[in-house]
């Protein structure tokens, strides 16, 4: 389970880790034995807590369906207080954000697909949280960039000038969300008095993507390969260069999703 490879990560940002489902206890024993999982799995088998917290998923399965009382999937991420900080959530069971990728909105680095590239007017480190991905998994791409010194790049919303943009190309085994690109800070260039809003220093840019692998009946892949095109335009203190754009990419192995359930006689039954 990714989430038990991750608390490591957790712990060092002084968290602790607890799932909550609407399965009995007997389910989660049998779960938590054959996936070895370390973190408490807690028990809400008639969904009242899920309800209470305004999660449950009563569109999709409305009473007397057999998943009645499946919340939407998501993540609280709260401080010592209790009071929830952050929150994460899908629309559908089926698709969860990796635990990994809470770690980079965390501000996290990550260490999987790494590829670093150099030039004059910056370094540029592209990762991924996950070296590896199942369906439904939703995984962050990352761009960390260290600006040389007094160099500066243009951020979206500029006039004038090329902004930073990142664009991936098209790819049918995976679903491509919103590029999140950090706060941009203003930058004064004193012969023209113009003040442009640009990114200097150390910053970070991230993709997140759900894979959906192959449409039914289609031949199993092994691994996904993302590739995009990264448009740019960086001036220093008294020099601007032309627009630029290069290439990035991404590897993100497939691994089948595991589909082994509880013994029958553990299962929930359907609602009257």
């Amino acid at each position: 389970m990714e989430l038990e490879s991750q608390l490591d990560g957790f712990k060092k940002r002084g968290l602790g880790v607890a799932a909550l489902s609407y399965d009995s206890v007997e389910v989660l024993k049998d779960f938590s034995a054959r996936r070895h999982i370390t973190f408490p799995l807690l028990s809400d088998p008639e969904s009242k807590i899920i309800r209470a917290y305004g999660l449950i998923n009563e569109i999709d399965y409305p009473v007397g369906h057999a998943n009645h009382g499946v919340p939407f999937p998501g993540t609280f991420i709260a401080d010592a207080k209790g009071i929830i900080r952050t929150k994460d959530f899908e629309p559908t069971y089926q698709e969860r954000r990796t635990a990994a990728s809470l770690l980079i909105s965390q501000g996290d680095p990550a260490n999987a697909s790494v590829r670093e590239v150099q030039n004059s007017q910056f370094t540029l480190r592209t990762s991924a949280s996950n070296p590896q991905g199942a369906t439904g998994q939703r995984v962050t791409l990352v761009l960390d960039f260290k600006m040389a010194d007094h160099m500066h790049a243009y951020a979206p919303g500029v006039k004038g000038y090329k902004p930073l943009k990142l664009t991936l190309a098209e790819n049918p085994l995976v679903t491509a969300h919103e590029v999140r690109y950090p706060e941009s800070e203003p930058y004064t260039f004193e012969p023209l008095k113009e003040t442009v809003p640009v990114f200097m220093g150390e910053f970070r840019v991230v993709q997140d993507v759900t894979v959906i692998g192959p449409a039914r009946g289609a031949a199993p892949v092994e691994q996904i390969d993302l590739e995009g095109a990264l448009d740019y335009q960086v001036c220093s203190d008294t020099l601007c260069y032309a627009p630029s754009s290069m290439p990035v990419q991404w590897t993100i192995k497939v691994i089948p999703l595991d589909r082994e359930r509880a013994p029958e006689a553990l299962r929930k039954k359907p609602q009257p």
